[in-house]
């Protein structure tokens, strides 16, 4: 992989990671125009461990809270119910463990499966448009009134269901998180927040995982420097992402991310066909 390639890889990642536009269908499509290979296992890893420092440096103030929550939680497993009924930190940190089971169960029971439809550019292309119809759907849900602070765990849950639902290729994980968040009628803020929080066990969990991959098959000194250079990329594309899906989950504009995963469908599916 050269560092046109590297580059190019970083940008889409940053930008569609945080997106509601699937970041898998973009590969898959800037592949097919670009003739750019597969990224391969080392790369992934590093891609998305740039667009987890993103999410880091915008949301910094809740990781802290976060990791001080999870840390009270575990010194005090006997009352982890109160805390998690007073305590708005201990209460999302419950909240993001719940919402994390639905996607290690399918990650375990289907990885090879789900694996092999990465390669079907027509399956990414359906799913791509189905993400558009669930954004369309949630930008007309009346708006909430529930917070982070006031959300159930079945609201957790019922956003995890959506977030496993996303490893699909062409689903995109934060439109599908913020979608379920909206139809439980959360705000908007919190919805797009809860979602974003909750990307980073999956990511954590994505790269812990993908260790032993890394030690069996390790990237050349320049192709490394590449690799790091695309996930520099990554990280700063997918600070202005976020940035700017909040703005527009804010001001309920996500129906444009809709028109645009249907035209991006359509043209996966034609290049696929």
């Amino acid at each position: 992989m050269g560092l046109f390639e590297a580059i190019v890889l970083g940008i889409v990642q940053g930008l569609t990671e945080f997106l509601p536009v699937s970041s898998s269908g973009h590969l898959v499509l800037f592949g097919a125009l670009f003739q750019i290979e597969e990224p391969g296992m080392v790369f992934e890893v590093l891609l998305h461990f740039g667009t987890l420092i993103a999410i880091f440096i915008v949301f910094w103030s809740d990781v802290v809270m976060l990791v001080k929550s999870g840390l009270r939680l575990l010194t005090n497993p006997t009352r982890i119910s109160k805390l998690a009924a007073e305590d708005e930190g201990c209460r999302v940190v419950v909240s993001i463990i719940i919402a994390t089971v639905p996607i290690v169960i399918v990650g375990l029971l289907f990885k090879d499966w789900i694996t092999g439809l990465f390669s079907s550019p027509v399956f990414t292309g359906v799913m791509l448009m189905i993400t558009g119809t669930i954004l369309f759907i949630s930008d007309r849900v009346q708006k909430g009134l529930v917070n982070m602070k006031s959300m159930t765990f079945l609201d957790g849950l019922f956003i995890g269901l959506g977030q496993a639902f996303a490893v699909l290729p062409g689903i995109s994980r934060s439109g599908t998180t913020i979608a379920a968040g909206l139809f439980r009628k959360l705000d908007r803020e919190s919805a797009a927040r809860f979602s974003f929080l909750l990307s980073i066990p999956a990511v954590l969990g994505s790269q812990v995982l993908a260790v032993k991959d890394l030690i069996a098959y390790p990237a050349t000194q320049q192709s490394m420097l590449y690799m790091v250079i695309g996930a520099a990329f990554a990280a700063l594309t997918g600070y202005l992402a976020i940035k700017l899906l909040l703005n527009f989950v804010r001001k309920g504009r996500l129906v444009i991310f809709s028109y645009y995963t249907w035209f991006v469908g359509l043209l996966v599916l034609v290049l696929g066909l």
